[in-house]
């Protein structure tokens, strides 16, 4: 018998992370940059493609200066 396993990690709500970095003035690069991560895991989040762990979500929550719920709500 195969056991289905919740996937792992946060899901983004895009929305909510596009109406911040557009308030900021930030594109996907910028925030790669501001977060020290590569752009294609940003382009993956940002494209439902993957999750974030614990830690990437609350770089990017810093990096654009919300609280981490507000863009990976559980």
């Amino acid at each position: 018998m195969c056991s289905m396993s919740r996937p792992r990690g946060h899901r983004l709500n895009r929305p909510a992370l596009e109406a911040f970095m557009l308030s900021k003035g930030t594109t996907q690069t910028h925030l790669a940059e501001l977060t020290g991560l590569p752009l294609p895991t940003i382009s993956g989040l940002m494209g439902g493609h993957a999750r974030a762990s614990t830690p990437v979500a609350h770089k990017i929550a810093a990096a654009i200066g919300c609280p981490p719920a507000a863009i990976f709500p559980t």
